[in-house]
C-alpha cells in the first residue's frame, strides 16, 4: 500500500500541519460546503477579513488562489497540511447532513496535492461511517499525512468503541491523528451542550477523565498529535474556563511527563488569540525543552493577533476602523462589543478587503 504514496517532503521544510481550506454551498457539495448556519456567524466574517475574499466573491477556486499567493509569499513556511473535514455521521453510521456545517471531501483535497507541490494532503474519516478503516487507507495510498478529527464538528464520541477501533487502523497505518481538544467556537456542530463538553476533552461517554480517549489511542499504538495543545480561551470568551483549564492541565502534563518513546504531541496552532497569553506562557518552557513535542500549526484562516501587543489599543490598531468603535464602547462587556462590531461592520459600504 505505501509504495503509492505521492507526498513529498524533505527533512528540512518547515510545515504547517494545521490548515483549514473549503468552498461556498451550492458549488460543488460532493466536494465541500459551508452551512447557512456558519455563514452567519461572528467567526466566519473574521475568515473573510483574513482571506480578502468577499461575500460575493467566495469560491473553492479562488479560496484555493489566496492560500497559494500566501504561501508563496511566506518568509518561513514551504508546504502546508491542508486539512479535509468529513460530514457528521450517528452511531448507526448514516450522514447527519443538519449537523454537518463545514464539509471538505478527501477527494478534493487528495486531487490539490497532486496538483500543487505545497499542499500536504491531511485526510478526515469519520470513524462511525461504514468501513471507517478502508476508507483511511485508501486515503493513505492517495499520499495522506495525518488524519483530523474535530469532534463537537462531527459528532464523534472519542471513546467509542468504533473510534477505538479506528484507533488501531491508524496504528497500522502509522498515520498521525491530528485531533481537536478544547473549546470549540469557530465551527458550528448537532451536539447538545454536555456531550460536545465531553467530546471536545477527549473524555467521551466511555471514558471518565479528560484526555481519556488519548490513552486509548496511545494504547492501541497510535500516534496523537493534541490541536491547539488544548488551551483554553480565557475567562472573557470561555464559557466553562475553569473546565478548560483542568482539560489543558491534564493533557500537558501527560505531555511533559511522557516517556522519551511516547507518540503523543500537540500543534501550536492558534495561539494568537486574545486571552490566549496566559497559557501559551506556560507552554514556552516545555516546548524549549522538549521542542520535538510540539509542531508548528496555524490553524488558518482564523485571525491572528500578535503577542506583541500589550494592550487592546495595540490590538485594534491592527483591525482599522474598528479602533475608533471600541473607544466609543469602552464600558460595554467584550461579548457585547463584538456582536456590535459584527453588525457594525455591514452597515459600513466603505470597508475594503
Amino acid at each position: 500500500m505505501f509504495h503509492s504514496l505521492r507526498s513529498s517532503f524533505k527533512p528540512d521544510d518547515v510545515i504547517d500541519i494545521h490548515v483549514h481550506i473549503a468552498g461556498p454551498k451550492g458549488e460543488n457539495e460532493e466536494l465541500y460546503y459551508i452551512s447557512d448556519l456558519f455563514t452567519k456567524s461572528l467567526s466566519f466574517e473574521g475568515i473573510k477579513l483574513v482571506t480578502k475574499i468577499t461575500s460575493s466573491q467566495i469560491s473553492g477556486p479562488r479560496y484555493v488562489s489566496v492560500l497559494l499567493n500566501q504561501l508563496k509569499q511566506s518568509k518561513y513556511v514551504d508546504k502546508i497540511v491542508l486539512l479535509a473535514l468529513d460530514q457528521a455521521y450517528s452511531e448507526e453510521g448514516q450522514v447527519l447532513p443538519k449537523a454537518t456545517h463545514l464539509y471538505v471531501s478527501n477527494e478534493y483535497l487528495a486531487y490539490l496535492s497532486q496538483m500543487y507541490p505545497m499542499f500536504l494532503f491531511g485526510c478526515s474519516v469519520h470513524p462511525y461511517r461504514e468501513n471507517a478503516a478502508d476508507v483511511l487507507w485508501e486515503c493513505a495510498a492517495h499520499g495522506a499525512v495525518l488524519c483530523k478529527w474535530l469532534p463537537s464538528s462531527q459528532s464523534i464520541d472519542p471513546t467509542h468503541p468504533l473510534s477505538q477501533k479506528f484507533y488501531r487502523a491508524l496504528a497500522e497505518l502509522k498515520m498521525p491523528l491530528l485531533i481537536h481538544v478544547g473549546p470549540e467556537d469557530t465551527i458550528p456542530g448537532g451536539l447538545n451542550e454536555k456531550d460536545e463538553l465531553l467530546f471536545n476533552a477527549a473524555s467521551g461517554k466511555y471514558g471518565k477523565n479528560p484526555g481519556d480517549a488519548i490513552t486509548i489511542a496511545l494504547d492501541s499504538g497510535a500516534t496523537v498529535i493534541v490541536a491547539h495543545s488544548a488551551i483554553p480561551l480565557g475567562k472573557l470568551l470561555g464559557k466553562h474556563n475553569d473546565y478548560w483549564e483542568n482539560v489543558f492541565a491534564k493533557l500537558m502534563g501527560q505531555v511533559e511527563n511522557g516517556n522519551p518513546m511516547s507518540s503523543l504531541y500537540a500543534d501550536i496552532s492558534a495561539f494568537c488569540l486574545p486571552g490566549r497569553f496566559k497559557y501559551v506562557k506556560q507552554i514556552i518552557p516545555m516546548a524549549q525543552e522538549m521542542p520535538e513535542r510540539f509542531l508548528y500549526g496555524s490553524d488558518y484562516p482564523i485571525p491572528i493577533v500578535s503577542f506583541r501587543s500589550k494592550s487592546i489599543d495595540e490590538i485594534l490598531d491592527a483591525f482599522g476602523w474598528l479602533d475608533e468603535l471600541y473607544r466609543q464602547m469602552i464600558s460595554i462587556k467584550i461579548i457585547n462589543f463584538l456582536n456590535l462590531i459584527f453588525q457594525e461592520k455591514h452597515s459600513r459600504q466603505q470597508l475594503k478587503y
